[in-house]
């Protein structure tokens, strides 16, 4: 420990640009992956924040919210049971605006005393032809007692309030009172799909007796939106290979920087110092300079993620900074093992003959 810090003071300007790379890179993970979680997040919040975690959909909707339409017979049967299940409508469509350029948006109906109703953070509960919207609608200049028109069916709907965490698809949920879903649908209330309030005991209750339907998981109907396994698969690949790539630039950086030392460890080796004393100190020394780094990238992404324009989704959770930060002090380490090799190998008559 002691000989890690006091070659660290030493070499200050050599160990303070290792750090400069260090910081770079995890600078780098850290705001790929809050990327990554925040276009999941937009992609598919209104589901995530149901807080459930099995849904009925058609058998022939491939997994697909806006594709499924649950048969009669089926919703009769989760009715007739004893599970708790929440239906609800789902659509995409386009907004359309006088003297303003059009927005896609997902229209949703759902009831609003039931436990995935959406959180109103400003205004109130729409009544029959109102209609409330994600907060991120404001950026387009739509504000309460505006009047929207759906390019479907060419119903007008007043804008009762806005709600959060309401998206879907990356295009915001307007909801929409049940009896307007039901004249858009000649006077039936048409059910996309249903959310099971419970574990797996329920769903695989419900799924035994349904017909035309299965019940899938919310990983799989997160998948079954457009654009949503491929989006995040590319966004995995790059974090991947940003941790590949740091190992392999981390190993260059200390296999070179213990070549140069490799005299010194030799005449240590000399003098009686164990491999391990030699292997601690280099180990300190990663340790160290991961630690700094990835401590001032986290305060930098944190800091950069609140000056970000509203419109970029991005999100840094706790876990997913502490799941980052092992991950990369991994990596450091096993960057590290070809030094550690190279100390253990090196031989004391060569590496002092050397340094005549």
């Amino acid at each position: 420990m002691f000989l890690a810090l006091k070659e660290l003071r030493y070499e200050k300007t050599r160990y303070a640009l290792v750090a400069g790379i260090m910081f770079l890179i995890s600078f780098l993970v850290l705001f790929v992956s809050g990327l990554a979680q925040g276009l999941a997040f937009n992609n598919a919040s209104s589901l995530e924040t149901m807080n459930v975690d099995h849904f009925v959909l058609d058998e022939e909707a491939e997994h697909q919210l806006t594709r499924s339409l649950v048969s009669d017979e089926d919703q009769q049967v989760i009715e007739d049971g004893e599970v708790d299940a929440t239906p609800f409508g789902l659509h995409m469509t386009m907004l359309i605006r006088e003297e303003a350029s059009n927005v896609d948006v997902a229209m949703m109906s759902v009831d609003f005393n039931s436990p995935i109703a959406p959180t109103i953070i400003e205004g109130q509960t729409p009544s029959e032809g109102q209609t409330l919207i994600h907060e991120s609608i404001q950026e387009e200049g739509i504000e309460i007692g505006d009047v929207v028109t759906d390019n479907a069916s060419d119903m007008e709907f007043e804008v009762s309030g806005f709600t959060e965490d309401q998206t879907f698809s990356h295009a915001p949920i307007m909801h929409v009172h049940e009896e307007d879903w039901r004249e858009m649908r000649d006077g039936e209330f048409i059910v996309s799909t249903i959310a099971i309030h419970g574990g797996e005991e329920e769903a695989a209750q419900v799924g035994e007796q349904l017909t035309d339907s299965e019940v899938i998981t919310l990983d799989e109907a997160l998948a079954g939106i457009p654009g949503y396994s491929a989006e995040q698969g590319s966004l995995t690949m790059m974090i991947v290979f940003l941790y590949i790539i740091a190992a392999f630039v981390l190993a260059a950086f200390f296999y070179v920087i213990t070549i140069q030392k490799l005299n010194q460890f030799g005449i240590m080796k000399a003098i009686g110092s164990p491999v391990s004393v030699l292997a601690k100190s280099l180990l300190v020394q990663v340790m160290i300079l991961s630690a700094v780094s990835l401590t001032l990238a986290i305060v930098v992404t944190l800091g950069a993620s609140q000056i970000m324009p509203e419109g970029l989704p991005f999100q840094l959770t706790g876990t997913m900074v502490a799941i980052s930060a092992g991950l990369f002090l991994l990596t450091a380490i096993v960057g590290s093992l070809l030094s550690l090799y190279k100390v253990a190998k090196v031989d004391a008559l060569e590496a002092i003959g050397g340094a005549k």
